[in-house]
């Protein structure tokens, strides 16, 4: 594993950045999505909106 230095500011605004995908419906449906190819379902385009 590497260590990167980023300045203060940089930090703070991708902390803040990712809290608020954290948040967000596509973030909630990227979750979903994960669970449902472990749990091995299979989607067509279609199903997903496409």
């Amino acid at each position: 594993m590497e260590t990167i230095t980023l300045p203060k500011v940089q930090f703070q605004q991708m902390q803040v950045e990712l809290e608020t995908l954290r948040h967000s419906s596509l973030y909630a449906r990227l979750l979903e999505f994960e669970k449902n190819i472990a749990q091995g379902k299979k989607f067509t385009r279609k199903d997903l909106g496409f």
